[in-house]
């Protein structure tokens, strides 16, 4: 009875340890920032500079430039890029893409209150290179432009 008792408990006691040796949850994937200090990057964001009037929009997984000097009629013609997720250092996130006419767009917004046209004060700085060009300006979430803004 002994010899048969051994081999069943010694089955039993593994299966025992088997059960309290289940592998751990592999560790959660990193998350991706959202936010740059305390604005929400996930909301539609727009640069907006002057002489010439230009914007950048940042919206739904697309970068949009638009530019007051490359007209179609009395219409900016815009250019897109994919904007996918921003490299973000501290108080600075930049979005690197190629717009649909091959131009390399980056745009580099940083976490720092920004005088902008008139008595207005934007959340964000912005520095926008497109192809040789570097433009300085301001960004906020395309929320508190006014409609008639320009290239809206």
């Amino acid at each position: 009875m002994r010899l048969i008792l051994l081999p069943v408990l010694s089955i039993l006691g593994l299966s025992a340890c088997a059960e309290a040796a289940e592998p751990a949850e592999a560790p959660a994937a990193p998350v991706q920032a959202t936010t740059l200090g305390s604005f929400d990057l996930a909301q539609p964001i727009r640069a907006l500079g002057t002489e010439p009037f230009w914007t950048v929009d940042v919206a739904g997984g697309t970068i949009t430039w638009r530019d007051e000097s490359d007209l179609v009629g009395d219409v900016p013609t815009p250019r897109s890029g994919p904007a996918g997720t921003p490299a973000i250092n501290g108080a600075t996130a930049v979005w690197t893409t190629q717009l649909s006419d091959g131009t390399p767009l980056m745009l580099t917004l940083t976490a720092e209150a920004c005088p902008d046209i008139g008595e207005e004060t934007r959340a964000l700085k912005s520095v926008v290179q497109i192809g040789d060009v570097r433009h300085e300006a301001c960004a906020d979430a395309r929320s508190v432009y006014p409609e008639d803004s320009p290239t809206t």
